[in-house]
């Protein structure tokens, strides 16, 4: 009893301590039921630590007397408690296996809310494999359960991961209600962990909807009620989320301290599924600060973890930005290659996440073709995205940079006027979906055009403003065009019709550039 409340009060090591005196005490008066249940819990709070050998020799001790015993009900807990092992070392088959043995087992002993739990954690591996519709009769069968035993607590956890489901369905509407249901319902038993949990799957669905402000506040929410807890995945999560939400308004500093702390997290509790989406966080980071170097071994060590997990998503995303830092570092033939890669893997996974990745991979391409002056592969390649963006949330959400993609296509054609006008509307629609760095890049486009037409003056006022804006969200790869297309806009100035007084760059942010561009160069 004392290792319980040592245990709730987040001491852990003393509730190992107290739970190992226990079981001495148990076997020295043979009652060796409640043993097994001492060396059962000390292998929890094992797990808790990260210790997972230890937790796992806690577990098959446990074991062992349970099979002596020929008690079926605590099999069954051994092999859910092992299951959550193998999850956390990211075996998902092996634990799998140890889900669907406690269920039989469960189902012996005729522990239907035991049951229930053990189904609810297979699902949870069915729906990480993508496996939506074995994972969705899962859940709704403890969902049953919990609802015929009243057991309110699995209830709001069967309706998180229901909840999950239908976000990697884009199912949002259906997400909403269910998670806003388990909101209410833990609100109501004061159960928080399960109000963290609703909150940071609401906070999921408003980021693909980019509704930014209020992701911001589900995943704030989520996080202070995780680390009131002491929940460390938890925390890792909700922390994660909140880095891509500050990636995406641009505070990359601040985006960046956050994705570090949280994969910091997942590696201290050996949660490698963490691990490998926090990594692809970090990289696309890097690459936006202009460490392309770092950037590259980042993405090449998330695309091995993902290959390792077999994720789709991670491997897709980490492509990707793979492919933008090779076209960063003016290496064309590899950022091609790496593109088309990340083409065929989205046309082999499922739809939902396929396809914004083959979409992503043609503007790519499209961006490519412009730079190696193939105009009409790039309008090809373009409408070809456009058909695929059509198809879901994700990729509606890349809409805006094809836009702007077509923006700079015109530029290259000539069509000046054109190519002003899509930027404007871009940047319009970038602002509305707080997209920062596209909404920089736009403002660069349309200094761009008004040079291309003449327009000079507004076109070095437009360079400026574009400098100063990629200096705010810390993107030196912008900041670095806006500085060298100055000195052009300038010349231009003073060959024209009119005479011009001569304007240079401010000497201080050309040598912010030049000591940017040495760190780059050495790192």
């Amino acid at each position: 009893m004392i290792a319980d409340i040592q245990e709730q009060n987040n001491s852990l090591e003393a509730a190992i301590n107290s739970y190992q005196r226990a079981l001495k005490h148990y076997e020295q008066a043979d009652r060796l039921l409640l043993a097994a249940s001492a060396s059962l819990s000390m292998g929890h709070v094992e797990r808790r630590l990260a210790h997972l050998d230890r937790a796992q020799d806690a577990y098959q001790k446990a074991e062992q007397i349970y099979r002596k015993q020929q008690y079926t009900k605590g099999l069954g807990n051994v092999e859910l408690a092992l299951g959550h092992i193998e999850l956390q070392r990211a075996n998902t088959t092996y634990a799998a296996e140890h889900y669907q043995d406690a269920i039989r087992l469960f189902k012996e002993a005729n522990e239907t809310t035991n049951e229930a739990d053990a189904s609810r954690s297979l699902a949870d591996i069915q729906r990480l494999s993508r496996h939506f519709s074995e994972a969705e009769s899962a859940y709704k069968r403890a969902l049953e359960i919990y609802q015929q035993s009243g057991d309110n607590y699995g209830i709001v956890d069967a309706q998180v991961g229901l909840g999950q489901i239908y976000i990697g369905q884009e199912r949002l509407d259906e997400a909403s209600n269910v998670l806003a249901d388990a909101l209410n319902r833990a609100g109501l038993i004061e159960y928080e962990l399960g109000q963290a949990d609703a909150n940071l799957g609401l906070g999921e669905i408003n980021f693909l909807q980019s509704q930014i402000d209020q992701a911001l506040i589900a995943a704030q929410s989520a996080l202070q009620i995780y680390s009131d807890q002491h929940n460390a995945l938890g925390t890792a999560n909700a922390g994660r989320l909140l880095g891509e939400v500050n990636l995406r308004r641009g505070q990359l500093s601040y985006a960046n301290s956050i994705m570090e702390r949280s994969l910091r997290t997942y590696q201290a509790v050996s949660y490698k599924l963490g691990q490998a989406e926090t990594t692809v966080g970090l990289g696309s980071l890097q690459y936006q600060r202009g460490f392309l170097s770092r950037a590259r071994q980042t993405l090449e060590d998330a695309l091995k973890q993902a290959n390792a997990l077999d994720n789709p998503d991670v491997e897709g995303r980490a492509l990707l930005l793979l492919a933008l830092v090779n076209k960063q570092k003016g290496e064309l033939v590899q950022a091609k290659k790496i593109f088309n890669d990340a083409h065929e893997q989205g046309e082999r996974t499922d739809p939902a996440i396929g396809i914004p990745v083959i979409t992503a991979a043609e503007i790519g391409l499209a961006r490519l073709s412009i730079l190696a002056g193939d105009l009409k592969d790039a309008e090809n390649q373009l409408k070809a995205a456009e058909e695929h963006s059509k198809h879901n949330e994700r990729s509606r959400q890349l809409q805006s940079e094809i836009l702007a993609v077509r923006g700079q296509l015109r530029l290259a054609e000539g069509d000046f006027n054109e190519a002003e006008t899509l930027f404007n509307d871009v940047h319009k629609q970038a602002e509305k979906l707080q997209q920062a760095t596209l909404t920089t890049e736009t403002i660069l486009g349309k200094a761009q055009a008004q040079l291309a037409k003449g327009e000079l003056e507004t076109a070095l006022n437009t360079f400026y403003e574009a400098g100063r804006q990629f200096q705010l969200i810390e993107n030196t790869n912008g900041d670095g065009s806006a500085v060298l297309v100055w000195p052009r806009c300038i010349s231009v100035s003073n060959n024209g019709m009119r005479r011009w007084k001569i304007v240079r760059p401010p000497w201080s942010v050309i040598d912010k550039l030049m000591i940017r561009s040495t760190r780059r160069t050495h790192s």
